[in-house]
């Protein structure tokens, strides 16, 4: 019962706009998407993490994406437009990286990212920006555009 509920949440949010990769071995995805709010959580962990991608198009959109990899490489992208957006990414392993894109009146954005190599990438369109990127690695590279309306 509790895969055919999981079947039903992702046809759900398929069909609402919301959008991510298939789970891997080591990972956990919920979902709930209507027109006023859309929340995403991903979490993996394993030696060779999958990419993900969320996209939320409601008036409040919250995703989280949490990847726990070996010495693999951790690929993570939220793209979200809506009033308030709020988006975290939290990545360990060998290459880490993320792209978070925001649309709205308020937005609020945070990466974590630990690895050899760290990539990020944050664009904030909107009134109220908030973003937080921390890197722990030889090899950060990190770019923040925020923008008001």
């Amino acid at each position: 019962m509790r895969h055919g509920r999981h079947v039903l949440v992702m046809m759900a949010a398929l069909a609402a706009g919301s959008v991510a990769t298939e789970a891997s071995a080591g990972s956990v995805q919920r979902s709930v998407t209507n027109r006023n709010v859309s929340i995403e959580t991903v979490v993996q962990f394993g030696d060779s993490v999958q990419p993900v991608t969320i996209e939320e198009n409601s008036r409040i959109n919250i995703a989280r994406v949490i990847q726990v990899g070996g010495t693999g490489t951790a690929d993570a992208t939220i793209v979200q437009n809506g009033t308030r957006n709020y988006a975290n990414v939290i990545q360990v392993g060998g290459i880490t990286n993320a792209v978070i894109g925001q649309s709205g009146v308020s937005n609020t954005a945070g990466i974590t990212q630990i690895g050899n190599s760290t990539n990020a990438l944050l664009l904030q369109i909107g009134d109220m920006n908030t973003g937080t990127v921390r890197q722990f690695g030889r090899f950060n590279w990190l770019a923040i555009f925020q923008f008001g309306r």
